[in-house]
């Protein structure tokens, strides 16, 4: 029910956003305009997206083969729409890297080195988002001035929260004793609460064995900082080949929108649309509203105004936001109800077939 309301939540917002800027910018021209708007180009847009789904789910197998894990890529692709549309519906997206870490533990990994796989993705993914949107900043120089006037304040916020993330997370691998003194910290307060109040014993599991249970944190926290050691020591091989699947996924995002622009009969400006997804990803990826709904359909539609025309400027967010963020919900929704088959399949008859192998 609570993500039914995120849902519902999240499609509101982002639908009054778009009806509202298609009533502004929806003009005769626009009505003319419909039927030569290229299919060819927008079934390119979706090639695009579906290329950047595919180089995530490769991504998540090199990894896991990184760590001595084989998970099956049915397996990583469910755990993909999964986590895409959890982040699809949470505010700063920061509902799938949970998910991804809980689906790949179902799969045979330990909590640690599931956490591990997932921040190495994380880490991976800033250092080419940035390179990208860095390159097409520095080759755009004229937009700077724009740029510091619109969408300043919100890049700086992404960027302290970005350096803030990695400064906690060198503190974790150097020193996992911080971690583990927070983490229990936290740890003993829910636990002292729940033997206080028996009615929140149903939502401790483990109350009654604190011990084992500040063990079990301990030893993941270890588990996470020696796979990210492994990654960095000897996973290179994993690492250059996940870094080479990233860079071709992100530039398939940042593509999308330039393939949109083809669609309409407009120029593709690689360099502004790749600059504009970047400030758009940075704006999206900060916590404030669930899918940045409402956030999103605005900010596009203030940075690509300079490179498209007013009669086509709702057409083509309504194109951009259905491609990259509403087809994440029922591809989403369909692996929910695969997973959920799953589970039930599990738990009926029969021993289940097993879904990964560690190599040894």
């Amino acid at each position: 029910m609570k993500n039914l309301r995120w849902i519902a939540l999240s499609l509101l917002l982002s639908g009054a956003a778009l009806a509202g800027l298609l009533a502004v910018t929806f003009t005769p021209e626009t009505r003319a305009y419909l039927g030569r708007v290229s299919i060819a180009a927008i079934l390119l847009a979706l090639g695009f997206q579906a290329a950047s789904c595919l180089c995530r789910v490769v991504r998540l197998r090199v990894l896991c083969r990184g760590l001595g894990y084989t998970v099956p890529f049915p397996a990583l692709t469910l755990t993909l729409f999964l986590s895409l549309f959890a982040g699809s519906i949470t505010p700063g997206q920061v509902g799938g890297e949970p998910v991804r870490i809980h689906r790949l533990s179902l799969s045979g990994l330990t909590v640690g080195d599931a956490t591990t796989v997932v921040v190495v993705e994380r880490v991976l993914d800033l250092v080419v988002f940035f390179s990208l949107t860095a390159a097409a900043l520095l080759s755009l120089r004229h937009l700077w001035g724009y740029l510091a006037a619109t969408v300043l304040y919100p890049v700086a916020a992404f960027l302290v929260l970005v350096l803030t993330l990695i400064l906690l997370l060198i503190i974790l691998i150097r020193h996992p004793s911080f971690m583990k003194r927070a983490v229990g910290g936290i740890t003993t307060r829910v636990l002292d609460r729940c033997s206080r109040s028996r009615r929140w014993l149903r939502f401790c599991p483990g109350a009654g064995d604190a011990g084992s249970l500040e063990a079990r944190i301990d030893h993941e926290i270890e588990a996470f900082a020696a796979g990210f050691s492994r990654f960095v020591r000897g996973g290179r091989r994993a690492l250059i080949g996940a870094l080479l699947v990233t860079i071709f996924e992100w530039i398939s995002i940042f593509s999308v929108a330039s393939a949109l622009l083809v669609a309409l009969g407009l120029p593709p400006s690689l360099p502004e649309s790749f600059l504009f997804q970047g400030i758009l990803q940075m704006i999206a990826d900060i916590p404030l509203i669930p899918g940045a709904a409402g956030i999103s359909e605005i900010g596009a539609a203030t940075l690509y105004r300079r490179i498209v025309p007013a009669y086509l400027l709702g057409l083509f967010v309504v194109l951009w936001r259905l491609i990259l963020y509403y087809s994440n919900i029922p591809l989403g929704l369909i692996a929910g109800v695969l997973a959920a088959r799953e589970r039930s399949g599990e738990t009926g008859e029969g021993d289940p077939e097993p879904r990964h192998t560690k190599n040894l």
